[in-house]
């Protein structure tokens, strides 16, 4: 078969590799679509600690159940199914709280696909026994295309930080960075009822990208006063949620800032790890009542959420997808990515 093989930093290559042999437990996954995410584009410009190439990489991932051990009892040769990357222990003390993706046996191995286990960048995969009994396999819904399957888990994500932001009628949501995430976020703002969205983003590629999805106000916060739009918008109280889906430090500490009274905020875009520290104001934090908090990742039920979404068509999939490729255009495609004009690119092995 074909697989996308990563070598090292900048090093990906198109190679022939054997079909993956399945056990008595085992799924043989045929790929339908593999999302390329922002993690495979750090992991290609600049490594990761937590597995020695080669491997496969690629976690948003779609397909078809190709062939099965003799022990499979829950899947039938042809289902349709997404994968959830981590493979969640199921005993810790995440785990026991239903906080899956924060499993602490993940967090110290990276046992995940794409990382610890062959991923999705390539025309099969192994699903193996353990991953089916924790329940990392989701029937997709027929309404629902594979392509849109595979970005089911990035929509998760941001699905994960709007539940914790508790994101609701009437909230007046600030989504700092439109990138494909960013964007993710205007649809689901809306979707919860949110009455105004407004979207920052400094780059105007993005920013006329992001237009499409409906948000209430669009602010490049180099060009517009920021902070003078938020106020006249909402009567001089400031946003209610801000979800700054954005790897910025300056975003992150003027947030609590223009936020309102209560307001929730959720750092959803990671910093670099040798730059991760922010400033922020305690007395703001203190007497606004601020409620400041992280997202990382999803659950299946988050998945299953976003699938569902799309199936109903309450979220339309395919206007998040700006380019469907082949196994061979990964490399040149990284090279695009980083320009930071495309929302999701899917692979189609």
């Amino acid at each position: 078969m074909k697989a996308a093989v990563y070598h090292g930093i900048k090093d990906i290559r198109v190679e022939e590799v054997p079909v993956p042999e399945i056990g008595e437990g085992d799924i043989l996954l045929k790929v339908g679509a593999c999302a390329i995410c922002g993690t495979d584009l750090k992991v290609y410009l600049y490594g990761y600690k937590n597995f020695s190439p080669p491997q496969i990489i690629g976690h948003e991932i779609s397909g078809q159940v190709e062939d099965m051990g003799s022990h499979v009892t829950r899947f039938e040769i042809g289902d349709r199914v997404t994968v959830v990357p981590i493979i969640s222990c199921g005993e810790c003390y995440s785990c026991r709280k239903g906080w899956t993706n924060l499993c602490l046996t993940f967090q110290k191995h990276t046992e995940a696909f794409g990382f610890y286990h062959p991923g999705g960048f390539a025309e099969y995969m192994v699903i193996p026994e353990k991953a089916i009994k924790a329940g990392n396999l989701i029937k997709v819904p027929e309404k629902v295309s594979e392509e849109e399957a595979a970005i089911a888990e990035p929509m998760a994500c941001a699905l994960n930080g709007q539940m914790l932001a508790g994101v609701g009628v009437g909230d007046e949501v600030l989504i700092i960075g439109s990138g494909p995430i960013g964007c993710m976020h205007i649809s689901l703002a809306k979707t919860l009822g949110a009455t105004k969205v407004f979207v920052s983003e400094i780059n105007e590629v993005r920013l006329d990208l992001a237009r499409q999805f409906g948000a209430d106000y669009y602010i490049n916060p180099e060009k517009d006063n920021l902070e003078g739009i938020l106020k006249e918008a909402t009567g001089g109280i400031g946003p209610s949620v801000i979800l700054i889906a954005a790897p910025s430090k300056q975003a992150q500490e003027q947030s609590i800032s223009i936020a309102a009274n209560r307001a929730h905020i959720d750092f959803f875009g990671g910093l670099p790890k040798d730059d991760s520290t922010v400033h922020l104001d305690g007395n703001l934090i203190h007497y606004k009542e601020l409620f400041i908090h992280g997202s990382s990742g999803s659950t299946a039920f988050q998945i299953k959420t976003c699938l569902d979404l799309m199936s109903g068509r309450r979220i339309d999939g395919k206007t998040f997808i700006s380019k469907i490729i082949s196994l061979e255009e990964i490399p040149d495609m990284m090279k695009e990515i980083q320009e930071g004009n495309l929302l999701k690119v899917v692979v189609k092995p």
